[in-house]
Order: structure tokens, then sequence, then C-alpha cells
């Protein structure tokens, strides 16, 4: 449809009236204008029904995939490796029970009480999770982080007291448990491994001749 050069700033406010953007003068403006104009008339009427079918549809259903995608993207391995769901299971009942007597008794190797309460919530929140991660094995992936983390600080504590005579090597032994469910959750997450930077060197291999 051709349309004459005057009708060039009609055309422009039809536009942005569908919009919402003119004013009550420029909506009276345009109103008298195509009661003169049969072509902005006719620009009006299809641009204002391609504008409603655009704007008014049928909304249509959305599978959730949410757990889908989780399962895809980070897949435990469990089939004949099942046994990692079970070896869990009894890492976290194991660390509950060595764990609630410094929560509700206050005794942990003779430390103050205060602070076997401290050390014994924190076992007994690791011993939960360890079981939830079993219980949810596609939550295992972004449990990784805060087990990592624990195991590495208790190798690096327990190494470090075994070395300057504050602990012998038999009590801290029982930080195997931490370190075993550590190594499950690993397994069970799919065995990610950390990735490392890629380091482009195209700069140096690729020089732009000036």
């Amino acid at each position: 449809m051709t349309h004459k050069a005057d009708c060039s700033p009609f055309q422009i406010l039809i536009s942005a009236q569908l919009d919402g953007e003119t004013s009550r003068a420029e909506d009276a403006a345009l109103q008298t204008h195509t009661q003169e104009c049969a072509e902005c008339m006719a620009l009006l009427t299809q641009l204002s029904v391609q504008h409603r079918r655009l704007r008014v549809h049928t909304v249509e259903t959305t599978p959730d995939m949410a757990m889908a995608v989780l399962a895809k993207a980070h897949p435990p391995r469990l089939g004949r490796r099942g046994w990692i769901r079970q070896a869990l299971v009894t890492v976290g009942v194991t660390e509950l029970v060595l764990s609630l007597p410094a929560l509700l008794l206050g005794e942990d190797a003779n430390a103050p009480v205060h602070i076997a309460r401290h050390v014994g919530s924190l076992g007994v929140a690791l011993g939960i999770a360890l079981v939830y991660a079993a219980w949810r094995p596609t939550r295992a992936y972004g449990m990784m982080p805060f087990v990592a983390a624990l195991g590495l600080c208790i190798v690096v504590s327990s190494v470090l007291d075994i070395a300057t005579g504050r602990a012998a090597a038999l009590s801290e032994s029982t930080h195997l448990v931490e370190l075993g469910g550590m190594f499950l959750v690993w397994l069970l997450a799919g065995s990610p491994r950390p990735r490392i930077p890629f380091l482009f060197f195209s700069s140096a291999t690729h020089r732009v001749k000036p």
C-alpha cells in the first residue's frame, strides 16, 4: 500500500498510538485525519488487527523439565554402582552417632563444652547432609563445594596437629569418616574434576603483522 507524503507523520502516530505512546492532542489529530484519509484508516485497521493478534493468544502449557535437566546436567552414577548411596547412608549415620555426644553432652577430647558443642553441631549437620545426598542423589553435585572444603580443612588441620604433637594419629583417625563421606559424594556427583582455565596464546603464536 502506498501513502501520500503528507501522511507520513500520521503513519508514525498510528504506530505510537498502538503502543500507547500518544497524547490526547495527537489522538484527536489522528482521528480527524483518518476520517478524511481512507488509506490511513485502512492502515490503522490492518495494524490494529495484527497488534491484537500478537498480544492476545492462548498460552501454551510448558511441562516442568527442571528435574530432568538437572539429572542430565549432573547425572549420579547409579545402576551397578548403586552401592554408593548405601555406603553414603552408612557413613552419614556413623557421623551422626560420633557427633551426637559432643552436641548433646559437650564431650569431645577434653575440649571446652562450648567448643565441643560447636564441633558436634558441624558433625551432625554433615551427617544429615550425607544422608540427604544419598536420598536425593541429584543434589550431590551442589553439595560438593561444602563437603570438599570441609574435607580439605580436616586434612590440613589434622596434619598440622599431628606434626606439632597436639594430637595423636590414632585419635585423628576418626576423621576418616568425613573423608569417606566426601569421596562418596564426589562419586555420586559423577566424579567431577576441577576445570583448568584454558590459556590462549594467540597473541604470541599468531602475531598480526603491522
